[in-house]
């Protein structure tokens, strides 16, 4: 997706994912699905299903996984840590990644605890990235064992901001996975207020960034 989607609708999208994120976990967990800021378009397992169908629809839409549990993970110094969330909201934001000419609006878990920004190996796919000859992944240690990553530069967009900051791109698909944004980066570049009663937050770019 290409179109340029301003703040106040970006924020339109993000409200009808909050308002409907129970009855998607309900219905969808662990899926991809597509959606606008008015109604559900697409869901699957496979992002590149969910890709088709939402281009085709015409419409501006947004790209989030439904986690699997309400548990999450949180990429933190290499390492998984499990949390149980007890409150409805999730403090997710839209993002935008680009790599070339491969973009993807995404709702990303805004994870103040995470060092890296980390995304699932089928969504680095949808995003046209690859191994290079001969590169060895990374290896994470985990609850559940080991993982292999690698870290690749991207393009963000939010709010209307670019900048690069890395990216933790797993290359194994895990049990429970998210669409994380860490602070490497991202925190240096913007002053992020999480205001939970409101279920909201405000991201203010850093004019000395």
């Amino acid at each position: 997706m290409d179109k340029t989607t301003s703040f106040e609708e970006n924020q339109a999208m993000l409200k009808w994912l909050n308002r409907n994120r129970k009855q998607l976990f309900e219905m969808y967990r662990g899926e991809y699905v597509a959606y606008t800021k008015e109604r559900l378009l697409a869901h699957d397992e496979q992002i590149e299903e969910v890709l088709k169908r939402a281009e085709e629809s015409g419409e501006t839409y947004a790209i989030y996984l439904v986690p699997r549990s309400t548990q999450h993970i949180q990429f933190l110094s290499f390492s998984y840590f499990r949390s149980v969330v007890r409150q409805e909201w999730f403090p997710n934001y839209q993002i935008k990644l680009k790599n070339e000419d491969k973009e993807l609006s995404l709702a990303m878990l805004v994870d103040s605890g995470a060092e890296l920004s980390l995304i699932p190996l089928p969504v680095g796919q949808a995003l046209g990235l690859s191994l290079a000859k001969a590169e060895a992944p990374l290896i994470a240690e985990t609850i559940g064992g080991r993982v292999e990553y690698v870290t690749r530069n991207l393009e963000m967009t939010i709010n209307g901001y670019s900048f690069s900051a890395p990216v933790a791109w797993l290359q194994s698909l895990t049990d429970v996975e998210q669409l994380l944004l860490g602070r490497e980066v991202v925190f240096d570049r913007f002053n992020i207020e999480f205001r939970q009663a409101e279920e909201t937050m405000i991201f203010s770019w850093r004019e000395d960034s």
